[in-house]
């Protein structure tokens, strides 16, 4: 590991900013320019430390969900949306030599995503014609769950670098 790391450096610009910068600015709208400069300085931080394991459960997450959806969809004689859900599936895979860049693994998720988010308006379209499919209704609360799950998870990487942190611009 190289010292000192990305996240103790941007810890370090942080706290010069605040013990030498904040105490030389006269101008309300500079402090909140500092204010905001801070905010951003630990959001960068959380998503080094973190964003590439959010990614990698979601990717498996997505991937699960997406698979279950596609066999849902062929259990329902739906195969022209069951073929595009593998297609997405396949299309938005990853190079398999050498590591995965935070990149990689964002366009990975963007394009499962993608994948999700075309099957779930291909479903919610057929609302009124599966109303009694429990197999339907499994596949759309499934869904749900991971939209919710997705949300929080992202929070993760937002949430603590603002809150009790002052206002934000």
């Amino acid at each position: 590991m190289i010292n000192p790391s990305a996240v103790q450096i941007l810890r370090t610009i942080e706290t010069t900013l605040v013990d030498v910068v904040e105490p030389a600015v006269g101008s309300t709208t500079a402090r909140s320019a500092l204010a905001t400069i801070g905010h951003l300085l630990r959001h960068v931080a959380l998503r080094i430390e973190g964003e590439g394991q959010v990614l990698a459960d979601d990717i498996a997450r997505l991937e699960t969900l997406l698979a279950d959806v596609r066999a849902y969809l062929e259990g329902a004689g739906d195969s022209t949306q069951a073929a595009a859900v593998a297609a997405g599936l396949d299309r938005a895979a990853m190079p398999v030599d050498g590591y995965p860049t935070l990149a990689m693994m964002g366009a990975r998720a963007a394009g499962l995503r993608q994948t999700l988010q075309d099957a779930l308006v291909h479903l919610q379209a057929q609302r009124a014609a599966r109303a009694a499919d429990a197999g339907y209704a499994a596949a759309r609360s499934a869904i749900r769950t991971y939209l919710g799950e997705q949300i929080l998870a992202e929070a993760t990487l937002i949430d603590p670098a603002f809150a009790d942190h002052g206002p934000r611009r």
